[in-house]
């Protein structure tokens, strides 16, 4: 198993209106959940340009991180949107909505972890 990998460099696809939102952004995968042996699912960079969207959506029993690498917009956690810019880190709760809103004139570039909650019995 590779233990070094480059966000910079991870391969790249194009969604078009992720969950239901506005525009394109870049998802390069850098991470799945077969990489771990623990309960992560995934470790993203997304790129979003200016006047697009990841859309307002909903998660079930996992957690998602945004890490502000680059740039600044809008993000909506359970209803409340707040100003986040380069080097904030958003926590995404289990069963939470969310949604990030690019409102400026430059890219914002994230890394989104996501983590599945272990069942309460182990």
């Amino acid at each position: 198993m590779t233990v070094i990998r480059n966000f910079l460099t991870a391969p790249k696809q194009t969604q078009e209106n992720s969950h239901g939102g506005r525009g394109n952004v870049s998802l390069h995968e850098v991470w799945g959940a077969s990489d771990f042996r623990s309960s992560v699912d995934f470790v993203d960079r997304v790129v979003v340009p200016p006047n697009s969207t990841i859309g307002r959506h909903r998660h079930g029993n996992n957690e998602e991180m945004y890490i502000v690498l680059e740039g600044q917009g809008t993000m909506t956690v359970a209803n409340v949107p707040v100003a986040v810019k380069k080097g904030d880190m958003i926590l995404n709760p289990a069963f939470g909505e969310h949604e990030l809103v690019n409102d400026s004139v430059s890219d914002i570039d994230i890394l989104v972890i996501q983590v599945g909650i272990r069942d309460s019995g182990e």
